[in-house]
């Protein structure tokens, strides 16, 4: 007489792990190209696949991983067990085999109501590392006790999947399709459930399946059903609609949990939706108590670390007046150092003086950016007088401040004339209770060489002693010579850098070549190169060189003097990739077109030129270096 036939549902599938496997990987098999992960779900060897979101899921061994050896395994299924076995302390009731492992079960619940696993099923998948538990007590109501299926123990399978390591949405969605081919009424708790399955494990479909059934069955989500499909929309990164579902349950004067705040504030901040986070966290603040719902020190600190690396004002402000001046926290420097440079940009002297004194509280020397910071705060103020001041002070602790250091400052006197004039008078008053810094000097002569004659600004530099008591520095002469035109000026600052024993750097000798270039008698330029490449100055780079608007007037002099040095200019300036072919054929067209209006009948120049004309650039300067 044949056995009774077996209908392999997917209920039994799930209870029984000698089911086919073959046929289970056909049914639920993968699609080309995932990634898989083999997770014991429900008790059968199902393939489960990870759905790869933007921010991931994190990948946990399980007791078939290969990864993880058999002490590994023992030591996790201790640590469960103790944890079950706290539980029970909470619920007496539930029965004690369950904390003897669940290969136990059958010889341990052989005296136990039926009524009493049914109870207990109802609290274990609410407890944590329990998923296994569960499916054997579904298990053993159905191969043991011969239960039918019914709601409760898909509610049961159904929240087990909630489990982080081990639960599935596709599982779930597949038991709540075997419940409507069995004719198994859903209840409102099996709707939950799913919810809760869907806020761990993201499944779009599986959602709005669930949302428009209980919409059609009228049944009103609770406010623990509208937090898991806020958390759910996160983990799927719908932002946009999971802040709409938080500013719902606000505008219904629900009470939502304060840790769903935070999570809002971890997931915003990390994606740079700093508005909307500060927002978040001035409503956590104004709703959540602050006696009993605290917001911990770490999220505080992780709030200010993603504000001050984006620079968001606001919100650094805001936790900084709340959190960092009442003590509470104590940033790292590295976000100090960010919150400071922000600071900078707002012009808040206050929050970049807090900033510093923390800084300097550490023990830590301050260095030439975090007085910077402080002159450009002073600076976008128009106070002049306590960014001259910082200077100073700079110069006192041994900062030396150079020309770079004092460009927000040349902004405000670039613009104003009558600023300048005012600046000038300042270091007089400062030089009676500071050492002037000749950064603070070459920035007013700097402007006033912009507002006034060179022989202003070469009057000024004549009473340098009398502000800067350390003299001139090599920036002085740079910013003098930058201005100058007459060969005159040029020779007498040339002779004053020699005299206060200032070594010329490469920007000296390449302004003394191009003012060179502009006198009648340009000879002295070459004796300047060659001076430049022929020193041995520390100071100057290896093999160095004129910069390129130097070498195209020189070698402009050149080809109007028809001086053959210019091949050796243009070579020099190929040799170190400096493209300047363009700008030579176009000075060669130009002086042969003066020379041709200047001899009608041509000449040596012209015939040469014209000549090259047909050639490349090449053989037309070849053709140069036959000029008499």
């Amino acid at each position: 007489m044949p056995g009774e036939r077996i209908v392999i549902d997917g209920l039994w599938r799930c209870l029984c792990p000698s089911v086919d496997i073959a046929f289970l990987s056909r049914l639920i098999g993968p699609s080309y190209g995932l990634r898989q992960r083999i997770i014991p779900s429900f008790g059968h060897n199902t393939r489960v696949y990870e759905r790869q979101a933007r921010r991931g899921y994190r990948r946990v061994a399980t007791s078939t991983s290969t990864y993880q050896t058999r002490p590994d395994r023992d030591e996790v299924e201790r640590t469960r067990i103790q944890y079950l076995k706290r539980l029970a302390k909470r619920s007496p009731w539930i029965p004690g085999a369950l904390f003897e492992g669940i290969d136990s079960f059958a010889t341990k619940l052989d005296r136990i109501p039926t009524k009493t696993i049914y109870a207990t099923l109802k609290e274990l998948p609410r407890a944590q590392g329990t998923y296994h538990s569960v499916v054997k007590l579904v298990e053993y109501l159905v191969k043991e006790r011969k239960e039918r299926p019914n709601a409760i123990l898909y509610e049961s399978l159904i929240r087990a999947n909630v489990d982080k390591n081990h639960g599935s949405a596709e599982v779930s969605s597949q038991l709540l399709k075997e419940m409507e081919k069995l004719g198994i009424p859903v209840t409102p708790q099996i709707y939950q459930a799913l919810l809760e399955v869907t806020a761990i494990h993201p499944d779009y479909v599986l959602r709005n399946t669930v949302l428009f059934e209980m919409k059609n069955r009228w049944f009103t989500p609770t406010v623990d059903d509208s937090v898991n499909i806020i958390v759910g929309l996160l983990r799927d990164n719908q932002y946009e609609l999971a802040l709409e579902k938080l500013e719902g349950l606000h505008r219904d004067s629900l009470n939502v949990p304060s840790w769903l705040y935070d999570i809002f504030l971890y997931t915003f901040g990390d994606l740079g939706f700093h508005e909307e986070t500060l927002s978040i966290l001035q409503h956590r603040l104004k709703v959540a108590s602050v006696a009993s719902e605290p917001l911990s020190l770490n999220t505080w600190q992780f709030l200010l670390d993603v504000f001050s690396r984006d620079a968001f004002y606001d919100g650094i402000e805001y936790i900084w007046n709340h959190s960092v001046s009442p003590g509470h926290l104590n940033p790292p420097d590295g976000v100090v150092m960010n919150v400071l440079n922000t600071a900078s940009r707002h012009a808040d002297a206050a929050l970049a003086v807090s900033a510093i004194q923390i800084l300097s509280g550490r023990g830590q020397k301050l260095e030439l950016h975090h007085f910077e910071a402080l002159i450009d705060i002073h600076t976008q103020q128009n106070d002049l007088v306590k960014a001259f001041t910082i200077l100073c002070i700079m110069e006192k602790a041994d900062l030396h401040p150079d020309l770079s250091s004092t460009r927000s400052i040349f902004r405000i006197l670039h613009q104003s004339a009558s600023e300048t004039e005012a600046a000038l008078e300042l270091l007089h008053k400062l030089r009676l209770d500071y050492e002037v810094p000749s950064a603070a000097y070459n920035v007013v002569l700097e402007a006033v060489a912009i507002h006034r004659p060179f022989k202003a600004a070469l009057d000024l530099y004549r009473g340098v002693r009398q502000i800067c008591v350390n003299g001139p520095d090599i920036e002085t002469y740079h910013v003098l010579l930058a201005h100058c035109t007459l060969k005159k000026s040029m020779n007498f600052l040339f002779a004053e850098m020699e005299a206060f024993s200032i070594e010329p750097t490469w920007v000296t000798y390449d302004h003394l070549i191009r003012i060179s270039t502009m006198q009648d008698d340009y000879r002295q330029a070459f004796q300047f190169l060659e001076k430049m490449r022929s020193s041995k100055a520390a100071s100057l780079p290896n093999d160095p060189w004129l910069s390129r608007g130097s070498a195209l007037a020189l070698i402009k002099r050149c080809i109007e003097a028809e001086d053959i040095r210019v091949q050796e200019l243009i070579e020099g300036c190929r040799k170190r990739g400096m493209s300047i072919d363009a700008e030579v054929q176009q000075l060669l067209e130009t002086s042969q077109k003066r020379r041709e209006l200047a001899e009608p009948n041509g000449g040596s120049l012209g015939e040469v030129v014209n000549a090259g004309l047909e050639n490349d650039l090449g053989q037309r300067l070849n053709a140069v270096s036959g000029w008499a």
